[in-house]
């Protein structure tokens, strides 16, 4: 009975403590981040500066860590020697229906760069 007891308390202790730690920058609020898929919505696009501007709190950070905080991201894609790129797009994707079509050179757009050891390492804004 005792080694039940002891087994159910590491069980839930170990639940428990695998929460992932959000960076806490005032302004910035990452449940509207993830809802707002693609920044269609326009809500990405009042807190991308913030990011961007804090963006040392974001860095080694495991991807599955980064998709807890951000969100699922909106395109992935693989590099050589293991490097993952993920993509958030904040503002003019093609896929916002009331958006007139824009060059993708013209979208804004997050970008996390993951090295071979799954740690984020840099964070880029383009277009903004």
């Amino acid at each position: 009975m005792l080694r039940f007891l002891l087994k159910t308390c590491l069980s839930f202790f170990i639940l428990i403590s695998c929460n992932t730690p959000v960076p806490d920058i005032a302004g910035v609020d990452y449940q509207k981040w993830e809802d707002d898929r693609f920044g269609c919505a326009g809500e990405r696009m009042k807190m991308v500066g913030l990011i961007s501007a804090n963006k040392e709190m974001f860095f080694r950070y495991r991807q599955n860590q980064i998709i807890d905080i951000l969100g699922k991201p909106d395109n992935i894609t693989l590099y050589e020697r293991g490097h993952t790129f993920y993509y958030y797009y904040v503002r003019y994707h093609q896929k916002c229906t009331d958006v007139p079509y824009r060059a993708e050179e013209e979208t804004v757009k997050l970008e996390i760069r993951f090295d071979a050891l799954n740690r984020s390492k840099e964070l880029y804004v383009y277009n903004y």
